[in-house]
């Protein structure tokens, strides 16, 4: 098996995704690093740590543009729609804990430019807010102590890292009344998942109802991309181009070609066994950005792919849904039954719903529903507002 190149700028802690391509006497300019033939969401990566400075810093980030000729790799239709919001989404932060976003951050051309003040050590500079791989570890300690789940290792990823799945039910499973599937993290830099799945594991105990049912749970999926960035993926690495999936875990549950996805398509399985039925299933991305959409949403099947009641079953809950997490209320009318992503496997094996969440890069909003801008925070309350969001839609008399 082909090993995954690592930055020359690891960290350690999670690979740097930038580089330097100028600079001044009070200034530097970057831009992602990410290579040619990564399209879309890939591309907006972006974390450096930035060297220690005695006096104030100023920063330009500069983004591909995808409505005009572009390079190699940031073709992808609507990029520069996120050029125009990259201002928004800048963090700053000392420990890679605490995130601050950069609210003076200003638009300059095709990206951002900020001023940093004098530092005396190195601090992180992202686009969005990144969870990294020792978040995960403190969320599989945090389950493993804890008397209501028990944590499984369940497979190894492709470069050997473990997969763990949690699982959490009745303790008689006649008092069952069904299983929920909870999975994140499929493709690098879709952090706000991970933030989402991580608090609704940490919060469960906390929601009426929930003891009702089981929830399996598989809080990171694409483990090589958490430890190494699009260094990691197997969909740009090289190390799976010859598989049916090209290496997109997302494209891998008809094969189940990955060592990823066949160990969590196992510990699903199991699940549903001990704790049948399947209700629903929610896979956590984060959606696209257009000029047009926040890239927000849930995903709906087409018309006609569902028998008439579970598709009137499913735009209930997807209504439901929005009523109870803040996201962006846009229905993505595109799942077919034959598609090979997760929510789509997990229908046309176990019956239930299954859909995707596509959470914004840059938009949040408050309980006013009003747009904000988004933050940990933010992404974090998303996972108990849907725990409770399907607790509630599954058991109308509560």
């Amino acid at each position: 098996m082909k090993t995954a190149q690592k930055s020359e700028t690891d960290t350690g802690e999670s690979p740097e995704c930038a580089k330097e391509i100028g600079s001044t006497g009070d200034g530097l300019t970057m831009t992602p690093d990410t290579p040619g033939g990564i399209p879309g969401n890939a591309q907006f990566s972006f974390l450096k740590r930035v060297p220690p400075h005695a006096r104030e810093l100023r920063l330009r980030i500069i983004w591909p543009d995808g409505e005009s000729k572009a390079p190699t790799g940031f073709d992808y239709p609507g990029n520069a729609n996120f050029g125009l919001v990259l201002k928004d989404i800048l963090f700053v932060s000392e420990d890679g804990d605490t995130w601050t976003r950069l609210s003076d951050a200003r638009p300059h051309g095709l990206g951002a430019e900020v001023t940093l003040p004098p530092a005396g050590r190195k601090v992180w500079l992202s686009v969005g807010v990144p969870y990294f791989e020792r978040h995960l570890r403190a969320l599989t300690h945090y389950a493993e102590a804890s008397a209501d789940w028990a944590v499984t290792e369940i497979g190894k990823s492709g470069e050997g890292r473990p997969i763990h799945g949690f699982l959490r039910g009745p303790s008689d499973p006649r008092a069952c009344h069904g299983t929920f599937f909870i999975q994140a993290y499929q493709h690098y830099s879709e952090w706000a998942g991970l933030y989402a799945v991580d608090a609704l594991v940490r919060n469960l105990a906390g929601l009426p109802g929930a003891e009702r049912f089981a929830w399996a749970v598989v809080p990171c999926l694409n483990r090589d991309a958490l430890a190494c960035g699009w260094r990691g993926d197997a969909m740009h690495n090289g190390t799976a181009a010859d598989l049916p999936c090209g290496g997109n875990l997302n494209r891998d549950w008809t094969a189940l070609s990955r060592p990823e996805t066949r160990a969590a398509a196992d510990f699903f399985g199991g699940a549903a066994e001990a704790h049948p039925p399947v209700r629903h299933a929610l896979d956590f991305h984060m959606g696209w950005s257009t000029p047009e959409r926040s890239g927000g949403g849930l995903t709906v099947f087409k018309e006609g792919e569902l028998n008439a009641t579970e598709a009137r079953r499913e735009r209930a809950f997807t209504d439901f849904f929005f009523e109870y997490v803040p996201i962006e209320d846009f229905a993505w009318e595109h799942s077919e039954l034959d598609r090979p992503n997760f929510a789509a496997w997990s229908v046309r094996t176990f019956g239930g719903l299954g859909q995707t969440v596509e959470i914004s890069r840059f938009r949040a909003y408050d309980a006013a529903r009003k747009p904000v801008p988004v933050s940990r925070d933010y992404y974090a309350s998303l996972g108990p507002k849907a725990a409770e969001a399907l607790i509630r839609f599954h058991t109308p008399a509560l």
